[in-house]
């Protein structure tokens, strides 16, 4: 009897043992993508000295939008961050904007103003993050993951997780 009383002492052992977290890169995310938000690429994939949007689409939201919030991380060896634009669904606001805070990381914000809010159960984009393509030392064939998450103000409605996409650096 005594490997009856071994075994909850091991799984408890190996329970603190174990290690937490996904264990990969800051540029790659396992949270999973709310209902209703996306990212992708446009172009998917491309070489170096290519702009590309990294596209936010949003599509059967709950509840209308008039502000949003997020955070964008991203490969500073793969990209170099160069503006944001404004979404089909966002052409008449205010304000769109994009700042790098920190190295990988470019905060968005967007504020309706004078302009027409989204309406619930909207389809369409939100906004456009623009990158250019450096692709450091890597290889023809190197994926790099961007994704937005820590969502604020409006964008709340989607819960936790983050909206991410691939792209494919072609050498």
């Amino acid at each position: 009897m005594p490997s009856r009383k071994l075994l909850p002492a091991v799984a408890i052992l190996l329970a603190v043992l174990m290690p937490w977290g996904c264990g990969k890169s800051p540029s790659t995310s396992t949270s999973p993508t709310p209902s209703g938000l996306s990212a992708s690429f446009n172009p998917a994939n491309a070489g170096p000295d290519t702009v590309v949007s990294f596209v936010i689409t949003i599509a059967a939201n709950s509840k209308e939008i008039r502000s949003f919030g997020g955070d964008v991380a991203f490969d500073t060896n793969m990209f170099s961050f160069q503006g944001v634009a404004k979404g089909s669904l966002t052409g008449s606001w205010a304000l769109i904007d994009g700042n790098e805070i920190s190295s990988g990381i470019v905060r968005l914000g967007g504020s309706v103003g004078g302009g027409t809010s989204v309406a619930a159960n909207s389809s369409g984009t939100l906004v456009e993050v623009r990158f250019k393509v450096t692709g450091g030392s890597y290889g023809n064939g190197k994926q790099s993951q961007v994704c937005l998450s820590q969502f604020t103000d409006d964008l709340s409605q989607f819960s936790s997780g983050s909206a991410c996409a691939s792209f494919t650096l072609k050498k």
